[in-house]
């Protein structure tokens, strides 16, 4: 009972541990298997998969820079626990990690304030006399030192479900950040098809309005086409009207020269008479 509450003690990081190996460096995360299932979960195409795997990957980068940062702040037993912790399953991830070790660090923190906490109120407490009472033990007595032993078991498990919970919780954050990250790009997708199809519209528009302007060029040419040619008609017609005028005078005079001449004709034609 006793090697198992140690071993949980240490598992859970309540208080510090005599540990044979420790870790003074930030691991190398391979974090491309977890971005690469975040990505997956996400119903887009191909491209906006990858560029989802990829911002995944960026984020990871720039939490392994801020746990480079409070690195040295949290213990070597702290450490070594959340990098084992965060290999198991075969998917690493920096966010996990870091939420491990903060989350250890907080129980640790926890843990000693309450531990000074009650020293505090047992060396204030004042002795009613010089020489603790004596009482008689109660008869079904029996030794304490059981349910002493599994209280801290308890704890530990407790704080393990939590650090469990804490994990599954980041890595649902993740995978939400996927989501909304494949919804922006979706958002912006949709958008940059949006002002193409805006901007075609508009050249659509353009064209559309310079055949509207040609259209109107090429009917005031037609009216005037046809105001000219109707011009001309007339003044055809009215040439053909001059042309029959003259022909009639010309049919005219040369009726009345034919009778002219015949009446010469008959004037100067005439024998005279032999009387």
């Amino acid at each position: 009972m006793r090697s198992y509450f140690v071993s949980a003690i240490a598992i859970a990081v309540i208080t510090p541990a005599t540990l044979s190996a420790q870790s003074d460096g930030i691991p190398n995360l391979d974090v491309r298997p977890v971005c690469r299932g975040i990505a997956s979960q996400s119903e887009l195409e191909a491209g906006l998969q990858q560029t989802n795997f990829e911002e995944c990957v960026k984020s990871e980068q720039a939490t392994r820079e801020q746990l480079k940062k409070e690195w040295p702040t949290f213990s070597a037993a702290d450490r070594q626990h959340c990098v084992a912790l965060a290999n198991t399953g075969g998917e690493s991830s920096y966010t996990e990690l870091i939420t491990c070790m903060e989350m250890a660090r907080d129980v640790r923190a926890l843990r000693s304030a309450e531990a000074a906490s009650s020293t505090a109120n047992t060396t204030a407490a004042p002795s009613s006399s010089s020489k603790p009472a004596v009482q008689p033990a109660p008869a079904d007595s029996v030794p304490r030192s059981s349910s002493t032993n599994e209280h801290p078991k308890m704890e530990a498990d407790s704080t393990l479900k939590e650090l469990e919970r804490v994990k599954a919780d980041a890595q649902n954050a993740r995978a939400s950040e996927a989501t909304v990250r494949g919804k922006l790009a979706s958002a912006e997708a949709d958008l940059q098809r949006v002002k193409v199809d805006l901007q075609r519209t508009k050249e659509e528009a353009g064209r559309a309005s310079k055949e509207a302007e040609q259209a109107k060029a090429d009917a005031k040419g037609a009216r005037d086409a046809k105001a000219m040619a109707e011009r001309k008609l007339a003044d055809a017609e009215a040439a053909r009207s001059a042309a029959e005028e003259r022909l009639k005078a010309s049919e005219s005079a040369a009726k009345n020269q034919e009778g002219f001449g015949a009446w010469l004709r008959g004037l100067f034609g005439r024998k005279p008479s032999n009387e």
